[in-house]
């Protein structure tokens, strides 16, 4: 404590006050961007690695993932088209298209493999907010938006930096800009437990105008990802046809059904479209109750919890079973270990549980109120009612991916070995889901259906074949307008 008592006295005594202004220096920096308010449309693309441990293979080694970044904005007839393609362990590819157009968003995919041909309509509340979304990736727009907020008040210095600060109710945020030419080098936002850092480098001018050559985002001193330029032009005149509505594609509204569990089995339930494209399983043991996965957020678990207990009211939630380490599928883990739950995974995979609680809700840990239940290649529960197996499976999506297998009902619950979308697209099947199904082969497990986690809630075993004999499949859709 008195060291970092020292650290904060120190950095402070490093500042000092500029004769400058935070109405000046914005103004300045806007200026060295170059002629931005002359510009009625850009192209923009980057080359991006994406670096999450919370998404990657090996939670300990997070390797990088190249992907794209590709943007279409007419500030004119306020339209967008952005398309990212996005690659995540074991073959998955999410080639996304995100179209704003007629103040409404839109979102749909190039693959089919997560949406099928829906054509998904958010509507015009989220238009802005994916539009600003996307603005704040250049420094001008960002500028502009804080020279209308922020008070003008003086500017510190600290170096060959000056300092910028904006208070606002949930914390300060910093703007850092190079004391010679003014531009924008680094903005630090603290977002609850999290300090966030989006940093923009090696500015080149591009007919007339300056834009950052690389730029970053990270999350507590770890990247999230780096965008390294490769493309930017402006003032083109767009063809209309580029934010066209794709040919052959089912438009869909999205809705927030109200949650519910159907029986699937005797004594098995299934919450479909948890927060849009997840099921959850649950199965009454008789006097306890085995839960799959805690998904997305605090938030979206508890709903889940809700459900369960309006179901089947006065049965204790025993045990939750986590398949693997990613965010999506453990973030909500807390709430159901302040119900006492025990937790079963894959040995691998209780260092990462540990980590989410400890960012989530550090108390439970510390206080001792987590039970793990860890195994290694296989864990069975069984009573007089009913049998659960719960299998580790060697795969290239997840260390310490596991998933459960219900013998007597001959099915499968997983999350990510399999996902197909709820239209019942199919696409051929990627590197995990081939080594789910040799691996269903060699071990000899009989099975007549598979629930997923993601889209298809349920997914019968000749589908599943088929997908794995499936041979190359054209992309639902292409944009030819990117250069």
């Amino acid at each position: 404590m008195e060291r970092k008592f020292l650290f904060i006295i120190g950095w402070c005594l490093s500042l000092t006050i500029s004769a400058q202004t935070t109405t000046n220096v914005l103004q300045k920096s806007i200026s060295a961007l170059g002629n931005w308010e002359t510009v009625n449309d850009f192209e923009y693309a980057t080359n991006r690695i994406n670096i999450d441990k919370w998404q990657g293979y090996d939670f300990d080694h997070a390797l990088p993932e190249k992907d794209s970044f590709h943007l279409f904005v007419d500030l004119k007839g306020s339209h967008f088209l952005h398309h990212t393609q996005n690659h995540y362990p074991g073959g998955y590819v999410f080639d996304t298209y995100r179209l704003g157009r007629d103040s409404t968003y839109y979102v749909y995919d190039g693959i089919g493999s997560r949406t099928g041909k829906d054509l998904l309509n958010l509507g015009s509340a989220s238009f802005d907010k994916r539009k600003n979304s996307l603005l704040n990736n250049f420094p001008y727009f960002i500028l502009k938006q804080l020279l209308q907020e922020i008070k003008d008040e003086s500017v510190l210095t600290e170096g060959k930096d000056l300092i910028v600060l904006k208070k606002n109710p949930s914390g300060t945020e910093e703007y850092r800009f190079d004391t010679i030419t003014f531009l924008l080098k680094k903005i630090t936002r603290i977002q609850g437990q999290d300090t966030i850092v989006q940093r923009f480098e090696d500015y080149i001018p591009t007919d007339g105008l300056m834009i950052a050559k690389k730029s970053s985002l990270e999350r507590n001193g770890n990247i999230i990802y780096s965008d390294s330029l490769s493309l930017f032009k402006y003032n083109q005149n767009f063809a209309s046809l580029v934010f066209d509505f794709p040919p052959g594609y089912k438009s869909t509204s999205e809705s927030t059904p109200v949650l519910s569990a159907k029986m699937i089995a005797k004594d098995v339930y299934l919450i479909e479209n948890v927060d849009g494209d997840r099921n959850i399983m649950f199965i009454n043991m008789g006097n306890y109750i085995v839960l799959t996965e805690a998904p997305i957020s605090s938030a979206t678990t508890k709903s889940i919890l809700d459900v369960i207990h309006t179901t089947l009211p006065d049965i204790p939630i025993k045990y939750v079973h986590l398949s693997h380490f990613h965010n999506d599928h453990i973030a909500g883990i807390a709430e159901v270990v302040k119900e006492g739950a025990t937790i079963i995974c894959a040995e691998n995979m209780k260092q990462p549980v540990m980590s989410m609680l400890q960012n989530s809700d550090s108390s439970l840990y510390k206080n001792g109120k987590v039970n793990f239940e860890v195994f290694n290649n296989k864990k069975v529960l069984e009573n007089d009612h009913k049998k659960l197996e719960f299998i580790e499976i060697p795969n290239s999506h997840a260390k310490g991916m596991s998933f459960l297998y219900l013998p007597q009902e001959k099915m499968i619950y997983q999350g990510d070995l399999l996902s197909l979308p709820a239209d019942s697209y199919t696409t051929p099947a990627i590197a995990v889901t081939k080594e789910f199904s040799d691996f269903l082969r060699q071990k000899k497990i009989t099975f007549t259906k598979i629930i997923g986690h993601h889209g298809l809630s349920v997914i019968s075993k000749e589908t599943f074949n088929e997908i794995v004999k499936m041979k190359k499949k054209d992309p639902l859709f292409k944009n030819t307008f990117e250069h």
